[in-house]
């Protein structure tokens, strides 16, 4: 047994560090031996407390918060399997590059590799994927101070130098619930070790952060420009990036300096928001599917920023150029190259080495080699139009990015929904903020993503009702949408503004793309897997207002509709499997056509 009053101010005060360090949202879910935690943060005016049933939505959601914020929100689990729902979130943090902490409550050390109830090896359960993983031990009087510093480097540690999750695993006994402690021991307590009860004055945290993440090596600072400046036919490719808004302008901005085309993923910052004349390859999907364009756009040298870009062809491409020069600008871990085995890196602060690289640029004759690359754009591009006409899912995509307003936020699922917003959403002068879960590109956690990013500007969840703004436009599949239901849970009851756009196809359409689909009946049973399921219902229990639609013209009106209500709704779009897998190739076959005249015309 432990002493409830120091149990409770030695919670109190790990909660403190973390407000101190910045912390603004935790995701709690139930449990008792994560109330000494619980009870801290409900009292913590500096926290908004968003409250789930399901662990592994709740760390999806503090995912989506993280994304949105650029700080990490904290997902609260109680002790046993409860830790091991989070896992998912914690991979894709990782991976993503998304600022993550948390925090399992535990059995006290007494019991660690004992046979009591729930007690489970928590301390190495996410293996290698936090950034650092930490252990309080006890809680007592006399590591206080301790406590502080440690949740002080946790909640830094999220950010810089690379940013991702932390976990810190934080032992109770019981008695668990709150006791306050005697004003003469608090006193005494005070005299003894101020520092550790009530922290630095003014506020401040045990740790304060440090820098804003590493910068590159000594040396390197000049590499990118001279890497450049050594072709004549380089090519800039842009993927996804931990920070789109600072580097999506500065990916603009290079590509102009040095005069060679930027093929840019929806997710690097650069497809959307720039003048018209700035604008990056946006069709390079469809038209490097062609092996004829593939070799007349074969260039002498590659710059790549960001991880692996979403798309099938630019992947293909860059496979294919494996012998060509490439240079990678990251800010993550440092992992192998699937791309281009010989390709050298950069690592570091990606918008300070873009910037140093834009100014170091020197254009000589390179224009024509990037109006090459336009021209053979333009022309992918009117044929994307003209083959407009049988309503198919890449019409989808388009139609969201149409009615998504100004400055508003667009979550695209893993699958199909972010390649056809990459083949088909085009790049638009308008600005947008584009999120996915592309660190490991599942299909879990997607409605509580979406559902965080929104709650990252949105009221305290006490104020329920008042929702502000654009929502936040996700398009997902059925599968997905079915496979995080529960999401729908803290959607509806906080009245959440999120406008899910549901892709029904009856299963798994994305594997209609593949081979595999030739084998029947193991196809549809294993892989396509129709469910029949009719998702009005599961808006019905969540009291979230539900459309459905079936075409191009009810699609866009049920749009422009939704994006001005407040509150959470649900637009279900059906689609075909078949068909859609027969419009993609369609449109596919119509962009070569067309493309390959303006090829060989150079």
């Amino acid at each position: 047994m432990s002493d409830p009053a120091v149990s409770t101010v030695w919670a109190r005060a790990v909660v403190d560090e973390l407000a101190r360090g910045g912390l603004e949202h935790v995701c709690v879910t139930p449990g008792s031996r994560s109330a000494p935690l619980v009870m801290a943060c409900h009292r913590d005016a500096r926290l908004a407390t968003w409250v789930h049933l399901d662990e592994r939505s709740a760390a999806f959601f503090a995912l989506g918060i993280g994304k949105a914020a650029g700080a990490p929100a904290a997902v609260l689990t109680t002790s046993g399997t409860a830790t091991a729902n989070l896992l998912p979130a914690v991979v894709e943090a990782s991976r993503g590059g998304v600022p993550l902490l948390l925090l399992t409550a535990d059995r006290p050390l007494r019991l660690r590799g004992s046979d009591a109830n729930q007690t489970i090896d928590q301390g190495r359960i996410y293996g290698g994927y936090p950034r650092e993983s930490f252990d309080t031990g006890d809680p007592a009087p006399d590591g206080l101070r301790t406590t502080r510093a440690l949740a002080s480097a946790a909640v830094a540690r999220t950010v810089v130098p690379d940013p991702g999750p932390v976990h810190i695993n934080l032992p109770f006994d019981k008695p668990l619930e709150p006791v306050e402690m005697d004003a003469s021991r608090e006193a005494s307590l005070r005299s003894a070790d101020p520092l550790g009860l009530d922290g630095r004055p003014g506020e401040a945290p045990m740790l304060p952060i440090q820098g804003v993440g590493a910068g590159p090596t000594p040396g390197e600072e000049d590499m990118v420009a001279d890497f450049l400046a050594a072709a004549r036919k380089g090519v800039i490719v842009a993927g996804p990036v931990a920070d789109p808004e600072a580097v999506g302008p500065l990916l603009v901005r290079l590509s102009g300096a040095a005069g060679f085309p930027l093929i840019a993923d929806p997710l690097s910052g650069a497809r959307f928001g720039h003048d018209r004349r700035s604008l990056p390859i946006a069709h390079a999907d469809l038209f490097l599917r062609d092996e004829a364009a593939r070799d007349a756009l074969r260039p002498d040298l590659i710059l790549r920023v960001g991880r692996p870009p979403t798309s099938a062809g630019v992947l293909t491409f860059l496979r294919e150029c494996s012998d060509v020069p490439q240079l990678v600008v990251g800010d993550g871990p440092p992992l192998k190259d699937s791309l281009s085995p010989t390709s050298r890196r950069v690592q570091g602060n990606v918008p300070f080495v873009l910037a140093r690289a834009a100014e170091g640029c020197e254009p000589e004759a390179a224009d024509g080699w990037k109006g090459f690359w336009k021209r053979v754009e333009g022309a992918a591009r009117e044929a994307v139009r003209a083959a407009e006409g049988a309503f198919f899912e890449g019409d989808v995509l388009s139609a969201v990015v149409d009615a998504v307003p100004r400055g508003g936020a667009l979550f695209v699922s893993n699958s199909m929904p972010v390649r056809d917003l990459d083949a088909f959403g085009g790049a638009r002068p308008k600005p947008l903020r584009v999120f996915a879960n592309r660190g490991a590109s599942g299909i879990d956690g997607i409605v509580s993503t979406a559902a965080g990013i929104a709650a990252a500007k949105a009221p305290c969840p006490e104020d329920r009702g008042r929702r502000d703004g654009p929502p936040v436009v996700a398009v997902l599949g059925d599968l997905a949408f079915f496979h995080d239901a529960n999401g729908l849970f803290v959607v509806g009851r906080d009245r959440l503004n999120v406008l899910f756009v549901v892709i029904n196809n009856d299963g798994g359409g994305i594997f209609h793309m593949l081979p595999i689909r030739k084998h029947e009946p193991e196809f549809t049973r294993y892989f396509a897997t129709p469910h029949g399921l009719d998702f009005q219902h599961l808006a019905a229990l969540h009291g979230i207002a539900y459309r459905r639609v079936d075409g191009a013209h009810d699609l866009r009106k049920a749009l422009a509709r939704s994006v001005i209500e407040p509150g959470p709704g649900i637009l279900e779009v059906r689609t075909d499997r078949s068909e859609n897998r027969r419009r993609h190739r369609e449109v596919a076959h119509a962009v070569a056509q067309s493309v390959r005249p303006v090829l060989e015309r150079t």
